[in-house]
């Protein structure tokens, strides 16, 4: 199961803040070279492609209750607890403390930082509403389908615009922002924190658990998302 040895938010954060000879130690551990580790905007892709997987099944269920089918429960309450844990839990964390920082200590992208920090305060309390939301939900129950689907809806359509800002403006400036030797230790910090926070095959247990969800609702094969010839004239 996955994040089942997963760290306490204290534990977490002192992992992520590892760096220097720490760091390199965890790559050897891991089983990676300084050379074949990936850097950290690689892994911030990665996560920001499980976040966004993760909204693609949240909208096909906002579709679903809207025709008034009743999904399978496991698929709502699975997908929110991997937000939960996934993002919430370690991906915000890590740019808060590890990405934040940097530009905080340049002083610079204050305005940018600042709404990112608000956005992940809206993401925790959204997620812990849909949460409360999941045990007994149908979508026959007019007034918490309305409910779930607002929630989802915000959560989506912030998130989307938030992850889009990090990878157009934010991250881009990252490399820019750091001495060439300072950012290789951040690369290793990044790669020690997302192994110790969701174990060594935790990252693509997320995924499996992930296309679990999409084969059910029918959007596991990619051509599914491609229009129809005829839909294009």
């Amino acid at each position: 199961m996955f994040f089942e040895n997963s760290l306490s938010r204290r534990s977490f954060l002192a992992l992520a803040g590892a760096s220097g000879a720490g760091a390199l130690a965890a790559c050897s551990q891991f089983g990676q070279s300084r050379e074949d580790a990936d850097s950290a905007i690689e892994i911030l892709a990665r996560q920001h492609g499980v976040l966004r997987r993760a909204l693609a099944i949240l909208e096909e269920i906002r579709g679903g209750m809207d025709a008034r089918m009743d999904l399978p429960p496991e698929i709502i309450a699975g997908t929110v607890e991997v937000v939960r844990l996934f993002i919430v839990g370690h991906h915000q964390q890590l740019e808060e403390s590890r990405i934040y920082s940097v530009f905080d200590a340049a002083n610079k992208m204050s305005g940018l930082t600042g709404v990112l920090r608000e956005q992940h305060a809206a993401a925790s309390r959204l997620t812990q509403n849909l949460k409360g939301l999941c045990p007994g939900f149908s979508a026959k129950d007019l007034e918490k389908r309305r409910t779930m689907g607002s929630t989802i809806h915000q959560f989506c359509r912030m998130y989307r615009a938030h992850a889009d800002r990090e990878d157009t403006v934010l991250f881009p400036l990252l490399r820019r922002s750091m001495l060439p030797k300072a950012y290789a230790e951040l690369s290793m910090a990044f790669v020690q924190a997302e192994t110790g926070f969701l174990g060594k095959n935790g990252f693509d247990e997320t995924i499996q658990k992930l296309t679990e969800y999409e084969n059910i609702l029918g959007i596991g094969d990619l051509s599914s998302f491609t229009p129809h010839p005829e839909e294009l004239s």
